[in-house]
């Protein structure tokens, strides 16, 4: 049989980050199933039409394939006519010329023709003959092919009452074509999306595809046979397997498959290894939550995904990716399996942080993250391993940008700048971040003072029109506020491990070399959304100002909007950058400067650190493997995600994001001050 991609647009239709977090594509794109929907991949796959027109059975017919492509509705009556009558070798007959003419191309509008036929019911009779095997295996084929079409041709197949035939004779028919052809109808209408999926499930056919798959262990099983039950069966379960953030219940019925499907891993058949590695991910995605006994994560199933990103196969590359990303979102000992396993130097590879393909290259990166979410010695082992180099590409991507090398990247031109795809410097932001939450001054002064991190940040961020002559990229970060928001955590965590170890220069080079005070009261400008917003205790007045931002006046302009006026650069105009950009830059500020008449400059102070304002560790989970797409969490606020710990803690009520919307950044409410010192 030729198996060829549905040409239907898929279905169902993926944002979320914070601090110091493990976790996957779900999770950064909402925890919902739209990770793969904008993976090319994925929407060929997840239904499939079976086009082949002359198949093993040998069912004569004096109509030719011209006459086939015309036959509805020209011929509707007969064609009814035929299914209607009650004689075997006439609805064989139809049925066949149903099959061929569903085989070829424009599929779509020939569904549409076939059920105007008002025919289903004809389907479910012919599926429950059992002593039929050919015209079940016929009807089955039918019903893969319009299965493969669109929710609402699918929806009529289901709501006519299908998928009760259909899996009453996966577990009874005695005849193999018939049963992987029936695997093939459900694995379409699986792939339609979750409510049909579940129904498969709770039936019992998962276990049924399984014995079907066992059986293709045994040595007498033909070879062609054994690649197209594979073929097909393995498809299905993949599609089975979709879906992140599923209940445990909904697990359990799906991780019996892990076991079967971890032995497929080593199978030399390309397709089939592709679906394998799509289940696995699926699998694993957030499975570590739910201790369940038969899913084995070992040294052995990390080593064998990291030799798998070194297929040429895109289709292998990605769930492989995919699965690490998931068992590194784990805890630290699965974390460091994947150490073990050499899974660093290939994430942090030229191979994968230069592919063409943006997808892989925000994967590769988004795996680092996860590990270098984990212990500081786990840390330490992206900082120094393969002699330092994979940390030096994370940060040679802030500072010349995604140089992956395609012009479109493969998610359409919007999410291209200057710098190449901002997504990717996003997740290279979440290596450095989750990096340097740790507070080990090891990590974070070779960050600082071996990879000039803060030049790197700086760049990114600065919105003052007098921007500094040595920077390659623009301000990217103004552009996407969850990048932004990523760079400032950066900046929080460097200053507090200076905190933590004072004769450090960490903070010195912030602000004497990188400018970054001006820079961060400029951030701070720019996302004050009202005039009184502006009216803070430490800008309210000229005599507060320290020495180095006098020139920095904030004034109202003839329409009542905030302006600055600097001696050297005239007004600058930008749009406010929002309430999640102001928190964090009022909290560096408040944290680590001083702003008074008795302080000639900048005041960073190196005492007690607040409670409750430490970087969270949490852990970016649940990376999916279903539907796919990062657009749209640029505007997400850090209160929307209260499940996740962050440093705020004058906004917290019972978690983070629990409090109020108010997001006035009121210096009296800070649970504890602190002593602060000069910057002698």
């Amino acid at each position: 049989m030729l198996a060829t991609r549905s040409s239907a647009a898929s279905k169902p239709s993926r944002a979320s980050a914070q601090l110091k977090q493990k976790g996957s594509n779900a999770q950064r794109n909402g925890g919902n199933d739209q990770d793969e929907e904008d993976d090319l991949i994925e929407q060929l796959n997840r239904k499939l039409s079976n086009v082949t027109l002359n198949p093993s059975t040998n069912i004569p017919d004096e109509m030719n394939i011209t006459d086939i492509s015309t036959m509805l509705p020209a011929f509707a009556q007969p064609l009814y006519n035929l299914l209607a009558s009650g004689n075997y070798e006439q609805q064989l007959l139809a049925m066949v010329r149903i099959r061929k003419y569903l085989s070829l191309q424009d599929v779509l509008p020939r569904i549409d023709h076939v059920l105007a036929l008002d025919c289903i019911n004809f389907f479910i009779t012919f599926l429950n003959m059992s002593d039929c095997p050919d015209l079940q295996y016929e009807t089955a084929w039918v019903v893969t092919n319009i299965a493969a079409g669109t929710t609402a041709q699918t929806e009529k197949l289901v709501e006519a009452g299908i998928l009760a035939p259909l899996i009453h004779n996966l577990r009874v028919s005695r005849c193999v074509h018939v049963q992987t052809q029936t695997i093939w109808a459900l694995g379409n209408i699986s792939g339609d999306g979750p409510p049909y999926r579940d129904l498969i499930l709770r039936s019992g056919a998962l276990e049924v595809i399984l014995q079907l798959i066992e059986m293709c262990e045994d040595p007498t099983v033909a070879k062609e046979q054994k690649y197209m039950i594979l073929k097909i069966a393995v498809w299905c379960v993949s599609n089975l397997c979709r879906g992140s953030g599923r209940l445990a219940p909904e697990w359990l019925q799906v991780t019996p498959a892990f076991p079967m499907l971890r032995r497929l891993m080593y199978i030399d058949e390309t397709d089939i290894l592709a679906d394998t590695c799509w289940a696995m991910c699926r699998i694993l995605n957030g499975t570590h939550k739910m201790n369940l006994e038969n899913v084995v994560i070992d040294h052995e199933l990390c080593a064998r995904f990291v030799a798998l990103l070194s297929e040429p196969h895109p289709t292998i590359q990605v769930p492989s990716l995919r699965s690490l990303i998931n068992i590194a979102s784990g805890p630290e000992h699965h974390t460091q399996l994947l150490i073990d396993a050499m899974a660093i130097p290939i994430l942090g590879s030229p191979e994968l942080l230069a592919h063409p393909n943006s997808t892989i290259r925000r994967d590769a990166l988004l795996g680092i993250s996860n590990i270098t979410a984990g212990t500081a010695d786990q840390v330490r082992e992206v900082t120094v391993q393969d002699n330092g180099n994979v940390m030096r590409r994370v940060l040679e991507i802030l500072r010349r940008g995604d140089l992956g090398g395609e012009e479109q990247g493969e998610d359409g031109p919007e999410f291209l700048t200057e710098g190449g795809d901002w997504r990717v410097l996003r997740e290279a932001a979440w290596v450095v971040s989750n990096a340097t939450s740790v507070l080990d001054l090891e990590i974070t002064g070779h960050l600082v003072y071996r990879l000039e991190l803060l030049p790197s940040i700086a760049q990114l961020i600065d919105p003052r029109k007098t921007r500094k002559t040595s920077y390659v990229l623009p301000p990217i970060g103004l552009m996407h506020t969850a990048l932004l928001t990523k760079l400032l955590d950066v900046v929080f965590n460097v200053l507090r491990c200076n905190e933590h170890h004072p004769k450090e220069q960490f903070m010195k080079l912030w602000v004497v070399d990188c400018e970054g005070g001006l820079i961060l009261l400029e951030l701070l400008r720019l996302s004050t959304q009202t005039p009184s917003e502006t009216e803070l205790k430490y800008l309210d007045n000229s005599k507060m100002l320290p020495r180095p931002l006098q020139h920095l006046r904030f004034t109202q302009n003839d329409n009542g909007e905030m302006s600055s006026t600097s001696t050297r650069s005239g007004q600058v105009t930008m749009a406010p950058l929002g309430a999640s950009v102001k928190k964090r830059v009022e909290t560096i500020l408040d944290n680590f400067f001083e702003f008074g008449p008795e302080n000639e400059g900048f005041g960073p102070f190196f005492s007690e650190r607040q409670q409750g304002s430490a970087s969270g560790r949490g852990r970016r989970e649940g990376y999916g493997s279903d539907y796919h797409e990062d657009g749209e969490d640029e505007d997400l606020d850090d209160d929307e995600y209260p499940d996740s710990n962050g440093y705020y803690s004058h906004h917290v009520q019972g978690g983070r994001g629990g409090g109020s919307n108010d997001v006035d950044f009121d210096l009296d409410d800070m649970e504890e001050r602190v002593s602060r010192m000069n910057l002698a």
